[in-house]
């Protein structure tokens, strides 16, 4: 939906932010591609990605009430991969209208510690019980930086005391294959 990012990760691999937003026709000239590729036996996955979707949140859901508003040849989801940052007042309320409809995915690294040291300290911006019961099968997408490392154990054990199920994923940008990470590593999967 846009290149537009309201955080500023330590892992970010987008590097060329901008305002930019795609356009509702060309988000329509998309999505009646995507249904005229797929038989009546698939499901489309019409996915909003970002930067911060939420930050093109008009966007979105004039793209997704046109969506709706159709008839389409096979059957559909719409998603939304989002930081939780902006799901307040009347996106929150717009969004659980639409939850059956909409389903969205939080990026949340894990514990208080973990999360803010990757993502801005934006840990306390986020509802994090609203995602839980809204979408409880959803899993998270957990990114595991360099710096964050040393709280894999804690953050999974954390996500998943709240009820959670992690898609856990290493971040772009860092040497894996280091000595000391894979030492790190070892230590947290040992402790898991």
């Amino acid at each position: 939906l846009t290149h537009d990012c309201n955080l500023a990760c330590v892992y970010c691999y987008e590097k060329a932010k901008s305002g930019r937003t795609i356009s509702l026709e060309t988000a329509k000239e998309a999505i009646i591609k995507g249904f005229s590729r797929c038989s009546d036996a698939e499901e489309l996955e019409i996915s909003f990605h970002g930067g911060e979707p939420f930050l093109a949140f008009g966007l979105l859901r004039d793209i997704c009430e046109w969506i709706w508003s159709k008839t389409w040849p096979a059957p559909y989801i719409c998603f939304a991969t989002t930081n939780g940052t902006l799901v307040h007042g009347d996106i929150r309320r717009w969004v659980a209208l639409n939850r059956k409809r909409l389903h969205l995915g939080l990026s949340l690294d894990g514990t208080r510690e973990m999360h803010n040291l990757n993502r801005s300290g934006s840990f306390d911006l986020i509802d994090i019980d609203f995602f839980l019961a809204s979408w409880p099968e959803q899993p998270l997408k957990m990114t595991v930086s360099g710096v964050s490392l040393p709280f894999l154990a804690e953050g999974v054990a954390f996500l998943h005391h709240k009820g959670f199920r992690i898609n856990a994923n290493f971040a772009f940008g860092t040497d894996w294959s280091d000595e000391c990470n894979i030492d790190e590593l070892t230590r947290q999967l040992r402790s898991l």
